[in-house]
This record gives structure tokens, sequence and C-alpha cells, in this order.
């Protein structure tokens, strides 16, 4: 039986456009795609997200890649991308009426220390009987061992878990371990069938 259900963050229950963000500090194309591959797609994003490099470290060796007239903008962006975040409301509508249902919520997420900056835009975050970052513990989804660790710090059996995640690398780690699993590709009827079928009550 179902009891817990255990949500990604990005692109689950807010829109993570990494493109988008960055066009509003940089109108013109070409500097949005430099930008963008080396902030968002440079190899420093991931690190962030493992807690294994300092914002202010990463920040610098973005920018050392950029020319200097697109540095301070990227500054910028880099302190404040997340002002632009969307929900995704339909999951965060199912999130609080699987909370009314008597179902326990968590996060479990690949993100950075700033995730504590926005996380309140997050409808549901209020509900949540639980939250790991990938930052706080040094690991990072796919690694059963950040899986392991929210089971054993909130007492989850995981075949009592149904995980939502728009990574199908995270959803084959956590079907492994014995969780129910979907891979949310922004379709709320998939997931409210897919949470049906596990048995999951959404009267």
């Amino acid at each position: 039986m179902i009891r817990n259900i255990v949500f990604d963050m990005g692109n689950v229950l807010i829109d993570y456009q990494p493109m988008k963000y960055t066009r509003r500090f940089f109108p013109d194309p070409s500097e949005a795609a430099q930008v963008c591959t080396e902030l968002f797609g440079g190899p420093e994003w991931p690190l962030l997200d493992q807690g294994t490099i300092e914002p202010q470290a990463a920040l610098r060796q973005i920018c050392e890649r950029l020319p200097a007239s697109l540095r301070a903008r990227t500054e910028e962006l880099f302190c404040h991308w997340f002002d632009q975040l969307t929900i995704i409301p339909e999951t965060n509508a199912l999130g609080k009426q699987m909370k009314e249902n008597g179902y326990r919520l968590y996060i479990l997420s690949n993100a950075a220390s700033s995730f504590y900056q926005y996380c309140s835009c997050i409808p549901i975050f209020p509900l949540l009987d639980g939250c790991i970052v990938s930052a706080d513990e040094k690991l990072v989804k796919p690694d059963p061992a950040i899986f392991q660790l929210l089971c054993e710090r909130y007492h989850l059996i995981p075949e009592e878990c149904f995980f939502i995640d728009d990574r199908l690398e995270n959803i084959e780690a956590a079907s492994n371990l014995g969780m129910a699993v979907h891979q949310y590709q922004m379709d709320a009827d998939a997931l409210q069938n897919a949470l049906r079928k596990a048995g999951v009550s959404l009267k």
C-alpha cells in the first residue's frame, strides 16, 4: 500500500527553464546562448547540486570563461535566476489533494543551497513531511544512497513510496529500490492514472 508521495522539484513542482531565465538578462540570442551554456550547462552547476563548491567560487569560474562585458549581468542572473520561477499548478494541486487524503509528502531534489531562497514559492512546501536537498547531503540522484537516506531519515519503506521525477535515470534508481514510480512529462492526466493504478486515492 502506498503511504508516501515523493516529488522531485524541477519540472515536477516548478517549471525549470534556464534559457527563459537567461533571456531576461540577455535579450541578445547569441549572448544568452553563451551565458546559459556556461552557467546552467557548465561543470559548476552539478557541483553546486552536489554541495562540493561554494557559490562564489562557482560564479568566479563561470565568469572567467565569459567576456568581461557579460560578467556583471551573469552575476545578477546567478544570484536571482530563481526569482522567475513559476510553479506547475497541476502537480501542486495533486499534492495538496493527496495530503488531505492522508498521504505523507516529501521532496527529493538535486538542488544547490540556494533552494532555501525560493522553496517557499512551492505551494505544497508547507505541507511536506520531509525534504532531502542534494547539496545538504553531498549526494545526488540517481545515486541509490540518496534514496536510502530518504527512507532511513523518515523511516519509510520503499514499497510504500510513490516517486515522481522527470528524469528516467532517477526513476530507474527509485524503482530498483522497490518504489512505485512515474516519469512526469508535463501530463497531469498520465500522472493521475499512474497514481490510481498504484492504488493512491485521489477522491
